[in-house]
This record gives C-alpha cells, structure tokens and sequence, in this order.
C-alpha cells in the first residue's frame, strides 16, 4: 500500500512540474520599455553648457551642434541633405522628422525638438502656415502646470525661452513667466508675439 501511496505521489508530483513549465513556456513575453532617459539627459547637458553663448551661429546651427555632441539623436548629415527645400536648415529637419513620422503635438519630453513657423517675416510673408519653419530649439524642462522650456539661439546668443499652451494669450501668469516673446509686437497686440502663437510642433529624438 504504501508503494503504490509514494508512486502515486510521483506520477502527480511529475504531472505537476510539466504543466507548470507548459504554462512557463506559454505564457507571452511582456513588451519591454526603452529606458531612453540617459541620452535625453545627454541632450540637455549638452545644449545648456552652450547657453548665453554665440555657439552654433544662429537656431539650427545650435541644434545641429548639440546634434554632433550627442551622437545624432536628431539627424544625420547626410540623411537631412535630401530635406532641404531652400536655406533653411530647420525646415529640413522637420521635413525629415515629418518623413519619418516623428513630429507629434501633445505631451512633450525632454530632449526633444520643439518647432516654430513664421517668425521670420521674409518668409512669413511668402508663406505663412503652420508648416512654414522659420525657428528650432531643444525642450530642457517642463513643469506640473506644463510650462515648456526650451533653449535656442536668438539675439545672437543660446538661450531659455518658456511657452505654455493653456495660456496662449499671456506673458505672465500667478506671477510665473509661461511665455517667452518670440519678437517684438505693438502693445495691443502684444499676444501675437508670443511663443504659443508660433507653434508648429514637437520633434522625437531617435
């Protein structure tokens, strides 16, 4: 009796350990998440040891310094060359990043590109849509109430800029600077001039 109790015990203790690894075997692979935090951190280590410098020359040559420095999470040369349209750089980056489906407009992160239209009137005058990139800087921070900001070139240095969407209309708000002008604008139209006004969209690193 007891034999036939222990090899009883055996035969299910075996069953057991089959169906368990069965189900080991079986049961699907959870998708694994791309911890990109490190080369977003290099991004904007990078781009803020420029800052109050004339380094890169003007927008997209700052860009497409921190670009280099970082090891082309945004472009490289020889990809972009196809993009150009005329002159401007930071027309063929979006171009390309639009190219490759990585332009988007909401819930924006740090290290990526932020995208301006019309903000340089030769061109604005020509062509004026939300589409028509005149401007490009590098998002470095962005606040609980979703103040973006970002470092570019403009007045002839590397500079933090701020713009915030829920409040498109205004400089200050709760006594926080939430948007940054992007050129001057007569006093009632003052609104115009700012960040939000420009916005054409967001750039993923790679």
């Amino acid at each position: 009796m007891r034999q036939y109790l222990f090899a009883l015990c055996a035969c299910l203790f075996l069953l057991s350990g089959c169906a368990q690894k069965e189900f080991t075997q079986n049961a699907p692979e959870l998708p694994q998440v791309k911890d990109d935090t490190p080369k977003r951190q290099e991004i904007i280590k990078n781009a803020l040891k420029h800052q109050g410098k004339k380094d890169g020359g003007d927008c997209s040559g700052f860009v497409s310094l921190v670009n280099k420095e970082s090891i082309e999470p945004y472009f490289t040369t020889a990809e972009l060359n196809g993009y150009f349209e005329d002159a401007r750089r930071s027309l063929a980056i979006y171009n390309l990043l639009e190219d490759q489906n990585r332009l988007y407009q909401e819930k924006p992160k740090v290290g990526d590109l932020i995208f301006f239209a019309n903000t340089v009137k030769r061109y604005a005058k020509a062509k004026k849509s939300i589409d028509n990139i005149t401007h490009i800087g590098i998002i470095t921070k962005i606040d609980p109430d979703e103040t973006i900001y970002f470092i570019h070139h403009t007045k002839g240095k590397n500079l933090i800029s701020q713009m915030n969407l829920n409040y498109p209309t205004v400089a200050m708000y709760d006594n926080k600077a939430v948007n940054s002008y992007m050129e001057k604008c007569p006093k009632n139209e003052g609104h115009q001039c700012l960040a939000p006004a420009y916005f054409s969209a967001y750039g993923k690193i790679k």
